[in-house]
Parts: structure tokens; sequence; C-alpha cells
């Protein structure tokens, strides 16, 4: 009989998986949630108990061995995702990684390997990569709308103030550019290519951890720039605006817009030396689960034998120009854990 759903596993009961991606997996097309592990039986009993997901694993091991899961979502800390990722691919697992997929280029490269020869499909959870808006925009920027990009500008902050935060962790691949520039670098590659010139980068360091609290970067790609700030210290705000030769583009919420809320599209041009001058045109986009359609283009991938949706070559890019910044800045990132 021919499958049309994807059975998953979810891989740590960490905040991002039961604030977004649980409840988008409960809803999703092609997806069928069956089963959770955590390093310690109660957690992973008590989050199954609090979503009605069907088996609970005491470790990610268990979990792993479940004949019954097809795919699992792997949210743990940055410096787990290698190891993880390569064991889940080792149990003929397929994978959904959080981002950054890995601490290395090196050790993304490896895990590509290590999913191919075993056959299974792995995905940085990029997920803002499948909201509608992100089509309306590059729709509109490739039928034109606001000529040749020359800029893009990104701005992704937060506080984190959330006790015994891996990200303040410089071992575990905490810091600003590694959780949020994620964003920054994957938006202006997505956008510019993989290969800017020259990159330019600065850090504001925090003094116990080492960790980059705030890290602004310049990507210069000669014909057009993209500028960008992301932190973890500052009052929340996330916004790209695109800027063209004719006009400019932004999305409104452009990495997490929430489920239930509409998001627009807004695009400037015909303007002269004052920004009331541009003509100003507005797109509403319907509500949209990106998490739940993130997790339905893997799904479909799984049942279709195709290609990931978002190739793990695209990572390693990702990766590489996240290191040719931390360079910039003067940073030495962490090394991979040892996976013993």
């Amino acid at each position: 009989m021919t499958r049309t759903q994807v059975r998953w596993g979810i891989l740590g009961t960490g905040l991002i998986a039961q604030n977004h991606v649980i409840p988008a997996l409960l809803g999703a097309a092609r997806c069928e949630l069956v089963a959770i592990g955590s390093r310690s039986e109660a957690s992973a009993a008590a989050v199954a108990s609090k979503f009605g997901i069907p088996r609970a694993h005491g470790s990610y091991a268990e979990l792993l061995a479940d004949p019954d899961v097809d795919a699992v979502y792997l949210p743990l800390p940055n410096d787990l995702h290698g190891i993880w990722t390569k064991r889940a691919a080792d149990a003929g697992k397929h994978i959904l990684c959080e981002k950054p997929i890995t601490l290395t280029s090196a050790e993304a490269i490896d895990m590509a390997a290590h999913c191919a020869d075993r056959n299974v499909l792995a995905m940085e959870a990029f997920m803002y990569r499948f909201h509608p808006a992100w089509k309306v925009a590059q729709d509109r920027i490739a039928a034109g709308a606001i000529g040749r990009i020359i800029d893009v500008g990104v701005w992704f902050a937060f506080r984190s103030t959330r006790a015994g935060d891996y990200r303040l962790s410089f071992e575990s691949g905490g810091g600003a550019l590694y959780d949020v520039g994620c964003y920054a670098v994957n938006v202006s590659r997505m956008l510019l290519g993989d290969e800017p010139a020259q990159v330019h980068g600065a850090a504001r360091l925090d003094p116990d951890s080492g960790v980059d609290l705030t890290f602004s970067g310049i990507l210069d790609y000669g014909a057009a720039f993209a500028t960008f700030t992301c932190s973890m210290e500052q009052e929340p705000q996330h916004s790209v605006v695109i800027h063209g030769t004719r006009g400019w583009l932004s999305v409104a919420d452009p990495f997490n817009c929430p489920p239930e809320v509409a998001t627009t599209v807004t695009i400037g041009t015909g303007g002269d030396h004052h920004p009331m001058a541009s003509t100003i045109e507005t797109i509403t986009v319907p509500a949209a689960n990106q998490y739940g359609l993130q997790a339905t283009a893997l799904a479909d991938a799984i049942l279709n034998r195709g290609p990931s949706p978002l190739p793990l070559e695209d990572s390693v890019a990702n990766m590489k120009l996240l290191e040719r910044l931390f360079t910039a800045a003067g940073i030495e990132p962490p090394q991979p854990r040892s996976e013993s």
C-alpha cells in the first residue's frame, strides 16, 4: 500500500518544539506525530500527555529505535546537531534539524555525506522559507517590481533572559550569529548568492561566556551589499528591507510570523528626495503556519522519493559564510563535539 503520511518523532522536548513545531505537526498535511523522546522518561511523558502524542521514550536512542518513526525533528542545542543527525541517519530516519545545521562547514559536509550514504533526507529548519509571504516577495522581485537588487538590510534581535539558556554557552554553539544571524545570512544568500567578494564583521562579546551578544556584518557582492545586525540583548525587532534600482520591498515579520496572523509585503516605488513621495503598494498575505508548511514540504519529498526542499549543500554554503563572518570579526568559533 502506498504511504500517504510521514510518521514523525520529536528528538527532545525543547521550547521551540513545544511552542512551534509540535502544534504545527499536529495539523500539517501528510504528517502524523507518533512519538517523542527525551533524556528523561518523565519529561517525555509530560510533553506526550500535554499534546496527545501516542508514545514517549525515555532516551533519544530509544526514539531512534522505534520502528514506527519515519522521520525526526531535532531541536537540540547546536553542538548536538551533527552527532544526533548522523545517529538518526544510521537508524534510517529522515531528519529535520534546527539551525544552524552544525558548528562548522566541515561538520556539515561530513553530515551531508553521511546522510547520502544512508539514503535519508535531511533538511535545516529555515521555516521562514516556506511562508507564502516570501513566495509573493520573490515573485514580485523576479517580475522586476523594484529593479535589480542593490542592497539587503536585515535586523533580527531579541533578549536572552532564560536561566541556563544554551545560547549563552560558547561550547554549545551559542551566540547571536549562530542563533539568529544565520537567518540574515540565509536570506542574503537566497537573494544575492553564496560568494560575496568581501565579508566584514564586528561583535560585542559577553565578558562571562565569550559568546557574541550582538553581531553586525556586511556582505559585499560588488554590485550589491547585504548588511545586518543580530542581537540577543536588544528589544525584539525583525525586519528585512530589500532595495533595488527602482524601489524597495519589505516583508512584515519576515522570520517569525505567528501562524494565526496575516502579514504583508510592502513595495515602495516612484519617489524622489523624500520617502513620503513614494507610491506604496501593500499586499496582504493570509495567515499560514510556516512550521507546518516546512514539515509538509519535507514529507512530500520523503513520500515521493524526491530531493530535500532545502538540500544540505545549501546548509554547507550557509556555514561557510558564517565562518567567514566569524573570521572577519576575529572570533574563533567552537569546534564540534566528540561523538564518544
